[in-house]
């Protein structure tokens, strides 16, 4: 099946909204003081967004971008180093099975809409934060889902 482009934006209702899960998960689950560099988002933080981010637009397949993390980095790809570097992340197992989680969702919604449209997710996905179980087996789901 050619991935197709999400034209019509009633495919997308009752999913969630990729920016805002990101930035969910970043605040959730990475600390940052303004304060301490000036700027919004610490090189950790922007490290995820960017790897993230990239990766949907050039529609990284998700098998390819959990192959870029590791349980302590993950390989940073922009449009400066396509290759990426190895930077150092802060999460823990079950946060990179989120962010992974998460990648997954968005490719799914992006590239097969129809493929995902049974799912009721929040726009931040906010129902999978404190609950483990949930996200290990929607996880499973999902994955089911992007190999089909």
């Amino acid at each position: 099946m050619k991935p197709q482009q999400s034209g019509n934006v009633n495919d997308l209702l009752n999913v969630m909204n990729s920016e805002q899960a990101l930035l969910k998960f970043i605040n959730n689950y990475t600390t940052h003081n303004p304060d301490d560099n000036g700027e919004k988002y610490s090189q950790d933080q922007a490290n995820l967004i960017l790897t993230f981010s990239y990766s949907l637009v050039e529609r990284i397949h998700p098998k390819v971008f959990e192959n870029n993390i590791t349980e302590t980095k993950i390989k940073l790809k922009s449009k400066n180093s396509k290759d990426g570097e190895l930077v150092k992340i802060s999460l823990n197992h079950l946060e990179i099975l989120h962010f992974k989680l998460m990648y997954n969702i968005a490719y799914i919604k992006n590239v097969f809409p129809e493929k995902i449209s049974k799912f009721n997710f929040s726009d931040d996905l906010s129902e999978l934060y404190g609950n483990e179980e949930k996200i290990i087996n929607l996880y499973k789901e999902i994955k089911k889902i992007g190999l089909n």
